[in-house]
C-alpha cells in the first residue's frame, strides 16, 4: 500500500501546534481551572456519569429503533480521552450526520463534542509529526478529511497543512482507496482534474470487474463530482453503474456483508429512478437483522458506517452541509470552538466564498511571450490546484513538476524547461495588480512559499516568469 509523505519543512511549527492543541484540550477539559486535580476529578466524574447513564438507557431498552440503539452504543464506547481510538473520525462523522429528530436525546452535548474534536485534532497532529515513523495511509487521511468537512472545518487549512492537497498529490493504486480519496477531496470542494474523473468513470463502466464496495464508493465520488456545475454533464453516466450495483442485491436483501450493504445504501440514497432494480427496505432489514443485542454492529467502525447508512444523510451529503447556520438554542447541535464563524472564512459550501484571480505566464527576460487567464475558485485553494485548473482550460498553461517531501517544484511551463546551466529559471510572483511587461515586478514580490502552500485570495494576481537570473 502506498503511504503519504507530508510536508516536512515546519517540524518545529508542528511541534508547537501539537503542544498548543494539548494545552487547549487540557484547558477545555479541566475548565480553565488552576485547581487541576479537582477539575480532573470533576471531568472524570462527568465522563463516568454520562457513560453509565447511556449504558442504563441501553439496559432499559428505552430506544428501540436500530439507529437509536446503534448511536447509544457508540456513545458508550467513547474512552476517557473523549475519542474512539482509531475510529474517532468515522464515529464523529456519523454522530454529526445523525438525524436530530431521531437521536437528539442520544447525541453528545456541545462540550462533549468539543472534547472529541480536540482529541481528533491531536490525533492528526501526532500523525503529521510522526509521519516518517507511522506513514499516513490514504484511507485514514480520507477519514479525517471527511470528518473535518462534516464538522464544518476546512481540511485544506489544518494548522497550515493542506490535507486535501496531500491526498490529491498521492494517487493510490487500489481503486477503493482512490475513490475514497476523491470523495474526500470533492466533499471539501477541491478541484478534481479530468484524469481522476476518467479513472472513476472507467471503474464505474467496468463494475463487473470490481468489488461491490469499490463500485459503491466510486458512485459516491461521482455523485459528489456532478454537484459541481463544471461537471453536471456527467450526471447521465451514473445511471448504468447505479443500476448494475443495485442488481447485485442478494436474496437475503444484502450485498454480501454488512459493510458492502451499508455503503451501497449510501451510494444509492435518493436515487428513486432506479428503485425498480432493487429493494431498499430489504437492504435495511438485512442490516437491522444483524445488529447485536447491545446495539452494536460488531465494532465502532462498522457501527458508524451503518449509522450513516440508516440516517437520511450519509457520506454523500457532506458536500452540501449548510455549515455556519446553527441554531444557538439547540444544545446538541455541533458548534465546535466557533466553527460556524470559522467556516465563514474557511468553509466548504457557500458560493460567495469563490474568489477570482489572474494567472500570467511570461517567457524571456524581455517578455517575448505573454499569456493571462482569469480563474474563479474557492478562497484558500492552493495555487498548485489553480495551476491544474488552468492547464485543464488552456494548453498554454500546461506544466510539469517534480514531487518532493515538502511539495511540488515546477520546472516546466508552456513547454519551457528550466536550464540551470544557462541560469534560466521559472520565478513565481504574487502581485497586487496585473503584471505589466513595461514595469516588471521587483524581486521582493517573489512568492515566499511554494505552489502547494500559496493560497489564493480575492483579487490576487500571480505571475510565473521564465527569465535568466
Amino acid at each position: 500500500m502506498k503511504t503519504l509523505l507530508l510536508d516536512g519543512e515546519a517540524l518545529t511549527g508542528i511541534a508547537m501546534v501539537y503542544l498548543h492543541l494539548i494545552l487547549a484540550f487540557s484547558l477545555v477539559a479541566f475548565g480553565y481551572s488552576q485547581d487541576v486535580e479537582l477539575q480532573q476529578t470533576t471531568t472524570n466524574y462527568a465522563y463516568k456519569e454520562t457513560t453509565e447513564s447511556m449504558r442504563g438507557v441501553m439496559e432499559n431498552h428505552k430506544y428501540e429503533s436500530s439507529l437509536q440503539r446503534a448511536l447509544a452504543w457508540l456513545v458508550t464506547q467513547r474512552e476517557g480521552n473523549w475519542g474512539w481510538r482509531n475510529d474517532t473520525p468515522k464515529v464523529l462523522t456519523a454522530l454529526t450526520l445523525a438525524p436530530q429528530e431521531v437521536a437528539a436525546a442520544l447525541l453528545p452535548t456541545t462540550l462533549e463534542m468539543q472534547l472529541s474534536f480536540k482529541q481528533m485534532e491531536v490525533e492528526v497532529v501526532v500523525l503529521l509529526w510522526r509521519h516518517h515513523e507511522v506513514p499516513v495511509t490514504p484511507p485514514k487521511l480520507s477519514q479525517y478529511c471527511l470528518a473535518l468537512n462534516a464538522l464544518c472545518y476546512d481540511p485544506r487549512q489544518f494548522h497550515g497543512h493542506d490535507l486535501i492537497g496531500t491526498l490529491q498529490h498521492h494517487e493510490t493504486v487500489q481503486d477503493l482507496e482512490f475513490a475514497y480519496a476523491i470523495l474526500a477531496a470533492c466533499s471539501a470542494r477541491a478541484h478534481i482534474r479530468k484524469r481522476p474523473i476518467r479513472r472513476l468513470l472507467d471503474i464505474a463502466n467496468t463494475a463487473k470487474d470490481h468489488n461491490i464496495d469499490t463500485v459503491a464508493m466510486t458512485i459516491l465520488a461521482l455523485r459528489c463530482i456532478v454537484k459541481d456545475h463544471r461537471h453536471r454533464n456527467l450526471q447521465h453516466t451514473l445511471r448504468r453503474p447505479s443500476i448494475n450495483l443495485a442488481r447485485q442485491q442478494q436474496p437475503d436483501g444484502g450485498f454480501g456483508n454488512l459493510y458492502n450493504t451499508a455503503l451501497t445504501l449510501q451510494a444509492l440514497q435518493d436515487m428513486n429512478e432506479i428503485n425498480n432494480h432493487w429493494n431498499r427496505t430489504a437492504a435495511r432489514n438485512y442490516i437491522e437483522s444483524r445488529q447485536d443485542p447491545d446495539g452494536a454492529f460488531t465494532d465502532p467502525n462498522l457501527t458508524a458506517e451503518v449509522v450513516l447508512a440508516l440516517s437520511d444523510r450519509g457520506l454523500g451529503a457532506i458536500r452540501n452541509l449548510d455549515c455556519g447556520k446553527f441554531d444557538s438554542d439547540d444544545e446538541n447541535h455541533v458548534d465546535i470552538d466557533g466553527l460556524a464563524k470559522s467556516f465563514s472564512t474557511h468553509g466548504n459550501d457557500s458560493e460567495i466564498r469563490n474568489v477570482t484571480i489572474t494567472y500570467t505566464l511570461w517567457v524571456g527576460s524581455n517578455v517575448t511571450e505573454n499569456s493571462t487567464i482569469s480563474l474563479t475558485a474557492p478562497r484558500n485553494t492552493s495555487f498548485y490546484n489553480v495551476m491544474q485548473m488552468a492547464m485543464d482550460l488552456d494548453a498554454r498553461f500546461s506544466f510539469e513538476a517534480s514531487e518532493w517531501p515538502n511539495g511540488h517544484y515546477v520546472h516546466t511551463l508552456a513547454g519551457y524547461k528550466e536550464e540551470p546551466m544557462g541560469y534560466h529559471y521559472w520565478l513565481l510572483y504574487r502581485l497586487p495588480e496585473l503584471p505589466d511587461p513595461t514595469a516588471p515586478p521587483a524581486n521582493q514580490l517573489v512568492a515566499p512559499v511554494g505552489v502547494d502552500d500559496l493560497l489564493i485570495e480575492e483579487g490576487d494576481h500571480y505571475l510565473f516568469w521564465y527569465k535568466k537570473l
